[in-house]
């Protein structure tokens, strides 16, 4: 293999449109031989036309660049020497390919004759899980330098070095995976297939012994796991650190860089004295306690001491994956304990084995369920946990993992023959041999009111991130039902002339005549979906032809859907009990017959019971739009901006959980500790306890941070800003930008700008964009900006002077430590907007009560808000910096102080801009 000739390819255009008028501005091309980069061409090409700006933003070519350089015809031959003959490599191959080969015809050179391999496809089969498949974010990923991206020279090389490390990487994997990608492979086009054959061979001549980490079961290679059991030996000799001094001489005790605080040894103990006395406890915990370490020493403890696990949920599976791999073993370097802790998710998060095995021998030819079913094969060989959450699947990905995700067993489990090795039943087996159970907030409120049991029983739980779990709850409680997600289920369920799950149960059981009816039914159900679904759009595009969301049913304790709505809801709802009545017979009949399939049926059988389990979801969930009047529930529609019929959907959110909270959750717990940096609002924690339902008579501690923000941290509020209120959004924006260039300049950038609404932000960013004073500084800006809020933190650390915009997903979660953020701007305080369906529906439910809904709900919201949002500036106890707050209100209302009272102490400087620009400046000096 190593011994082919790669030309590995990039291309810098005018613009994406080889077929028109689109020309090639830089070409680069790195050859690879045996395992090696041996040479390099790169080339400016002159495309007599004006590179258009987004080209020039993007990848930094001017016209001056090019004004001087080649036409394409006039090195044409000299590429064509270069790389015919040889496997043509590029990122996207398809796209690069099409321009070259255009571009040659055009200089009337003969044909390329080359095999086409894609990196992009090979980065998705060899690391499935990598957040990103883009070209900067796999350098990133990887290590690989990559100074100039959208340049064709850097682009080439990162490409080339990722192809080396792809093809290393296919000469580790054992045989048997290998001769399941080539047989998988011949359905894809390009040099990938021939690749691995050769691989496939050399590796059968070889025929080494396989690895100790894998085991080979029916042809497919998985990760060896065993299960580790909690010890309990060392708890005997070993007691909780009651006393500072003890807990001083635990942590110097390791070569670990520890800050004994006074406030994290407060939250230790204030937790192990709740558990012990058996009661629930809200601490908010300020930024630098350590919170983390915080609540889990106590918990392995306590755990340890009682020989119980313990619950700790926290609120994205981000948070979880920190918590296990950073905050467990330091854990247990400070114990010496043996600490087992499992990260555990739902049941349809891991992969069932008997399922993916019989769909490995379909032979379906789509594109996303071929690269899926590879990346899949490369997956087991790495995984331990089974888990999907993983791997980066395509969308066509996702909706094939609907037919292999775990839902149990219909049949009995002994005719799994994977059943030993199955993700599900051992990450059962883990937790319940677990010291500590790390879940997300959604995993845990679905143990509870989702009618399933996913975790091991147990009485003591901490919530972190305690400010989203009345969200969490929410969201776990609110649905969708939309158009496109029941064409998908009517298109698997197929009818019997076409092949899908009707036609398969009608070969199984010719004799179940009822099947015919579930034929009639579906074609019924299409009809009555289209009137439901059209009545939908046409109240949408008779509300506003802008609006993406229409609020129905405010509450539906109070209010009904129409009459015509009503009717054609209840239409599709008979339609689809009708069709999962019927397939409930037949799985009963398939039930009592089990004996008598094959392996294939029976997993079909599985299959279709998963089927019937979403279906009735679906069902419920329509029932509930329908007929709830227990619970106060919205109800909207929602769509996209064209209202194409498929981006339909109708939804239910619930808007209060407090007293279910309450009574089914914090009652049933011997000891939940609840703990966030944003609990109180002006030192009170009354609005978060009323939202989770806890008794006032609830322990509360607030743990201060140790930072000293008086000397490290400025609050500048301009007096002379335009008034957000009644100023047009274009004049707004207009002054907002030239101030922003002045801050940046005094702070050479390093500059985060939070945002409350994405038109504002666009438009600042497009004004900031062109003023040439700051045109050396690096301007990123989320939805404008390609990439992640994530991936934007990264590019705003890789330059000295950047600037970074971003929205509401800004506000919380992003960690930016050091001189690297040293101004953050909040342009607005974080008021919810009250066109939201969402807000609206929470106003009117407290103003139904008789409360004010500013002061129990849209104020503290926006303090909790505010609070995170401050909170990205000093985050270790050596930052310094200064926050801008550009809402004059802020200190103009008598409510602006409930936000500056909420945070810690910090000097407050009013003035004209010109004032704050020299406060700026000594501040840095």
């Amino acid at each position: 293999m190593k011994n082919k000739r790669y030309i590995v390819v990039d291309l810098e255009t005018t613009g994406n449109q080889a077929n028109k008028a689109d020309k090639i501005i830089q070409f680069s091309a790195c050859i690879v031989e045996k395992g090696e980069i041996i040479d390099q061409f790169s080339t400016f090409l002159n495309p007599e036309k004006r590179i258009p700006p987004f080209i020039k933003e993007l990848t930094g070519i001017s016209d001056k660049d090019v004004k001087d350089a080649p036409l394409f015809e006039d090195v044409s031959s000299i590429i064509h020497a270069l790389i015919d003959g040889g496997i043509f490599v590029a990122h996207n191959v398809s796209f690069d390919w099409t321009f070259l080969q255009k571009e040659m015809r055009d200089a009337g050179e003969a044909p390329l004759k080359m095999k086409l391999l894609d990196t992009v496809e090979l980065a998705r089969i060899m690391y499935p899980t990598v957040d990103s498949f883009k070209l900067q974010d796999l350098a990133d990923e990887f290590g690989f330098s990559h100074d100039a991206p959208h340049r064709a020279d850097s682009d080439a090389r990162v490409t080339a070095e990722l192809l080396l490390l792809f093809l290393e990487k296919l000469e580790t994997l054992p045989l048997a995976t290998i001769r399941k990608l080539t047989t998988l492979s011949q359905h894809l086009t390009g040099y990938l297939a021939e690749l691995l054959f050769e691989i496939e061979m050399r590796k059968e001549r070889e025929l080494a012994a396989l690895d100790a980490k894998w085991t080979e079961y029916r042809g497919i290679v998985i990760r060896q796991k065993s299960i580790q059991e909690a010890q309990y030996s060392r708890a005997d000799n070993m007691y909780y650190p009651k006393s500072e001094e003890e807990k001083i001489a635990l942590f110097q005790a390791v070569n670990e860089t520890l800050t004994p605080r006074a406030g994290q040894f407060l939250m230790m103990d204030t937790i192990m004295a709740s558990w012990r006395n058996e009661a629930n406890v809200l601490i908010e915990a300020g930024t630098g306690i350590g919170k983390t370490l915080g609540y889990s020493l106590p918990a392995i403890y306590f755990a340890k001491e009682h020989q119980i696990p313990i619950v700790i949920s926290t609120y994205t599976n981000l948070l979880q994956s920190q918590i296990f791999h950073k905050d467990i073993p330091l854990l247990t370097a400070l114990t010496h304990f043996d600490v087992k802790a499992v990260v555990l998710k739902g049941r349809d998060h891991y992969i069932n084995l008997f399922k993916f095995e019989q769909l490995l021998s379909e032979v379906d030819k789509t594109y996303d369920v071929v690269l899926t079913k590879m990346q899949l094969l490369v997956w087991l060989t790495e995984t331990t946990t089974g888990d999907i959450g993983e791997v980066n699947l395509s969308s066509g990905g996702q909706l094939f993992w609907n037919r292999m995700k775990h839902t149990g067993w219909f049949l009995s489990p002994q005719k799994d023959p994977w059943l030993p090795y199955d993700f599900y039943l051992f990450n059962q087996k883990q937790a319940k041999a677990a010291d500590l159970i790390i879940v997300n907030h959604a995993l845990l409120l679905q143990d509870h009111f989702g009618g399933g049991k996913w975790l091991p029983d147990y009485e003591y739980a901490i919530i972190d991130e305690a400010h989203h779990f009345t969200d969490a709850a929410r969201a776990q409680q609110s649905f969708v039902f939309s158009y496109r997600r029941m064409k998908f289920f009517m298109n698997r369920l197929g009818t019997l002339g076409k092949e899908a799950i009707l036609k398969r149960l009608e070969m199984m059981f010719p004799e179940k005549h009822q099947l015919f009816d579930i034929e009639i039914a579906v074609l019924k159900l299409e009809e009555a979906l289209e009137e439901l679904f059209l009545l939908l759009a046409q109240k949408l595009l008779k509300a506003n032809k802008n609006t993406t969301e229409l609020l129905l049913v405010e509450n539906v304790i109070d209010e009904k859907l129409d009459t015509a709505l009503f009717f054609a809801g209840e239409k599709v709802l008979l339609l689809m009990k009708e069709v999962s009545s019927t397939l409930d017979d037949v799985l009963a009949y398939g039930k009592r017959e089990a004996d008598k399939f094959s392996e294939g049926e029976s997993v079909f059988l599985e299959e279709v019971y998963s089927f019937v389990l979403d279906w009735k979801r679906a069902e419920n969930q329509l029932s509930r739009m329908l007929y709830e009047k227990e619970e106060a529930m919205m109800l909207y529609i929602e769509s996209d901006r064209n209202k194409a019929l498929g981006s339909v959907r109708l939804r239910a959110n619930i808007v209060q959980v407090n007293h279910t909270l309450q009574k089914d959750f914090f009652d049933a717990k011997k000891s939940v500790v609840l703990t966030s940096a944003t609990l109180t609002v002006d030192d009170s924690f009354a609005y978060i306890r009323k939202e989770l339902g806890l008794d006032e008579g609830i322990a509360t501690e607030q743990i201060k941070s140790p930072f000293c923000y008086k000397e490290n941290a400025r609050i500048l509020i301009p007096s002379d800003m335009l008034p957000v209120k009644g100023t047009p959004v274009e004049e707004y924006t207009s002054r907002l930008a030239l101030y922003l260039s002045a801050i940046a300049r005094e702070t050479s950038g390093r500059m985060l700008v939070l945002f409350t609404a994405h038109e504002m932000l666009q438009k600042t960013y497009r004004k900031m964009s062109q003023d040439a004073s700051i045109a050396e500084y690096r301007i990123l800006a989320q939805g404008v900006s390609s990439g992640s809020p994530a991936r934007l933190t990264k590019q705003f650390l890789a330059f000295d002077k950047a600037i970074l915009l971003g929205t509401m997903s800004f506000w919380e979660g992003v960690d930016i430590p050091g001189d690297d953020l040293s101004c953050l701007v909040i342009v607005r305080l974080p008021f919810a907007p009250l066109e939201d369906s969402y807000t609206k529906a929470q106003i009117a439910l407290r103003k139904k009560m008789g409360l004010n809904a500013f002061q129990t709900y849209s104020l503290p919201e926006a303090v909790l808000r505010f609070k995170q949002g401050f909170g990205r500036l000093i985050r270790r106890e050596t930052d310094r910096g200064i926050v801008f707050v550009f809402d004059n209100r802020v200190d103009t209302t008598a409510f602006g102080k409930t936000f500056l009272h909420s945070i810690p102490e910090v000097p407050i400087i009013k003035g004209r801009e010109l004032e704050l620009l020299e406060e700026v400046k000594k501040f840095f000096e």
